[in-house]
């Protein structure tokens, strides 16, 4: 496990990535959620060793140890998967993405079809940039999406805070009070694979970037896609909860019609959190016996 690496891009930045799993093993990128970072991966790290697959977990661009790409979109970001690849000396790989990892799975699948092997969405952010996209987001992402003074004001706040309830631990309030408003599944998940800390402290090295870096990463989200789902044409498929209220099912089905011959798995009584801790194992598996 080597966590705090990185790559000189062509164009000069830095892009940070860690590595999880089998050193050896055949490579899979791992694209994390928002806010988080590369150490996100390590959600992998044991059920990827077991299976012999080497993750690789990128910042995104001023995120950790990435520099950041003024102007970027989602489409950038498959010139530095490549970029990466190359300097790691990957021909091809997998695509493993995780909530607000969606869209840069995605874009990069549709990319690089010639490197991509497979790619595998769980509970993943669907497109957001319409006003009848926003309607089935959570409320609290929902005020925000439509107020850009308001959440460019409150970051800053927000993110104070939130470190001061994280260093309080999940049993005291407030962070107490915000564990028991997500579904049972959803708490069960977490205490039952004790991934607190490994959840906190990939979202501590993202906002240890700064309010802009968080919010540059998080209005992509708000915008049309720049990127078509409908011209990927490597194997991709879907997972996502029945019961996650992050981010609903419905508009996760919608997104999966988009793309050719997806695969979609839909799981009764799964939430947003435990979804990925109950079956990133079939994820994997699937991924695994994508086609050379």
């Amino acid at each position: 496990m080597k966590e705090d690496q990185q790559a000189r891009l062509p164009d000069g930045r830095m892009l940070g990535y860690g590595e999880y799993g089998d050193p050896a093993g055949e490579p899979l990128f791992f694209f994390h959620g928002w806010p988080s970072s590369r150490y996100h991966g390590m959600m992998l790290h044991a059920e990827a060793e077991r299976r012999g697959l080497r993750v690789i977990a990128p910042d995104r661009p001023g995120i950790g140890l990435s520099d950041p790409l003024p102007g970027r979109g989602f489409s950038s970001f498959p010139k530095d998967i490549s970029a990466l690849a190359d300097e790691l000396g990957l021909d091809r790989f997998r695509l493993f993405g995780i909530s607000g990892g969606c869209p840069y799975t995605l874009a990069t699948a549709a990319a690089l079809p010639e490197r991509v092997r497979a790619a595998a969405v769980i509970c993943g952010a669907p497109p957001l940039g319409s006003p009848a996209d926003k309607a089935h987001m959570h409320w609290a992402y929902r005020s925000l999406a439509g107020l850009r003074r308001l959440r460019r004001a409150v970051m800053p706040v927000f993110l104070g805070t939130s470190r001061w309830m994280i260093a309080r631990g999940s049993h005291r309030a407030p962070m107490s009070w915000v564990m028991h408003s997500i579904p049972p599944s959803d708490r069960a998940a977490i205490a039952e694979h004790g991934c607190w800390q490994d959840v906190t402290r990939s979202y501590l090295e993202a906002v240890n970037s700064g309010p802009e870096a968080v919010l540059t990463d998080g209005e992509l989200y708000l915008e049309p896609w720049d990127f078509s789902p409908e011209e990927i044409c490597v194997p991709v498929a879907f997972w996502h909860g029945l019961a996650d209220k992050n981010l609903p099912c419905e508009v996760a089905k919608g997104l999966a019609a988009r793309v050719p011959g997806a695969e979609g798995h839909w799981i009764e009584n799964e939430g947003h959190y435990s979804l990925p801790l109950r079956y990133r194992g079939q994820v994997l598996d699937w991924l695994g016996k994508a086609p050379a």
